[in-house]
């Protein structure tokens, strides 16, 4: 998968990875008692024919460039055969099928400075945060131009934490804007004009909306996320409240259908909640060496990945949750994104020492 051959070997392959676990840091905002989470947490059945490796794009022009540690949505696929990623030379898209790779939105078209902390792709625009509060956006597809335009706004001077795409119930598109300092905003993407602003006490890590612009999430630097009614004034109270973190949130994502929202948390677990009874977990589940520092539903629902900071995507069968892939890797992981007819998932590995580039999986569909 990564150019190691563990055939043979795999006694070798398991105390390695037992080794990378036992050594890699752990980092808590909030002091906590992992073994106190793990009680909690379900165990699924274990698993291996969810998803099957298919391809592998390794070496530095398929690397993706963690700015920080602790954000890591920064793979994202429009279809099977486009992937996009960071790249210390800008925006990248992959084709898996192709083979082929190319530069779309090269770093010399972003402002002097650039440091990006947030990529979100989606609805034909790239759209990207920095440290400094700046967001960019760009059309994917542009055939009069060489390279494509960008488009640059700032609404705060803290780092963007996350961008998640949007809608409002009338349909118009528009992109949500998580920012360290506890704002959220709303953009419309066609005027790029602030559409909605709603502050908490705390930083907002990740956003989501659901795709009939009724309902968003965000989590932060609180063990309590919260969910909002988009139609509400902005002034209004949280709907609910997602409890039960032992630490700061990072990740969370709806479901298709919008019944089920998933967190990512610093306490190695990811939970599931159902949105009519968010008052404590449906599910929640334990990672192996950190973080869960990103969550995505495949658009078909029938499976939620939880990507560690390294080493480990976890894939569940949102069928009752009683199974459960575990796919092992090395290095450093940028993201974890499914394409849109959920055949594939891709997953980002940022890590020049253990064969960085992007990995395919794709769906067995005789399961």
């Amino acid at each position: 998968m990564q150019g190691y051959q563990w055939k043979g070997i795999e006694d070798q392959k398991r105390h390695y990875m037992a080794y990378r676990r036992s050594v890699y840091p752990q980092f808590q905002s909030i002091v906590h008692n992992t073994y106190e989470v793990q009680k909690q947490a379900l165990e699924p059945e274990l698993v291996s024919d969810m998803f099957s490796f298919r391809y592998s794009a390794l070496g530095d022009g398929y690397k993706s460039q963690i700015n920080h540690f602790q954000l890591r949505d920064l793979v994202w696929a429009t279809s099977s055969y486009d992937v996009f990623y960071w790249h210390s030379e800008g925006v990248h898209r992959w084709n898996p099928w192709m083979r082929t790779r190319e530069c779309i939105v090269p770093r010399r078209r972003f402002p002097q400075g650039y440091r990006l902390s947030a990529l979100c792709v989606g609805n034909g625009m790239v759209f990207t945060g920095d440290y400094r509060g700046r967001y960019c956006v760009a059309p994917l597809w542009n055939e009069s131009e060489t390279w494509r335009p960008v488009a640059m706004g700032k609404l705060d001077v803290d780092i963007i934490n996350h961008i998640a795409l949007g809608h409002s119930s009338g349909g118009a598109q528009s992109i949500l804007i998580a920012h360290n300092n506890g704002s959220l905003h709303t953009i419309d993407v066609a005027t790029l004009s602030l559409r909605q602003s709603r502050s908490f006490d705390w930083a907002v890590n990740s956003c989501a909306q659901t795709d009939d612009g009724r309902l968003q999430c965000a989590v932060g630097d609180n063990t309590s996320g919260v969910l909002l009614d988009a139609r509400a004034s902005t002034q209004s109270s949280p709907a609910a409240y997602l409890g039960g973190h032992y630490d700061y949130s990072f990740s969370c994502a709806f479901s298709p259908d919008t019944r089920l929202v998933a967190t990512g948390s610093q306490d190695m677990a990811a939970r599931v909640f159902d949105v009519r009874w968010p008052s404590k977990p449906l599910a929640m589940f334990c990672g192996h060496i950190g973080a869960m520092r990103s969550v995505s539903f495949s658009p078909c629902g029938g499976f939620l990945a939880a990507a560690e900071p390294a080493d480990y995507v976890h894939v569940y069968d949102t069928h009752g949750f009683a199974h459960v892939q575990d796919i092992d890797l090395m290095g450093e992981i940028a993201g974890a994104t499914f394409s849109p007819d959920s055949g594939c998932l891709f997953v980002g590995v940022a890590d020049a020492l253990h064969g960085g580039g992007l990995l395919e999986f794709t769906v067995n569909n005789k399961r």
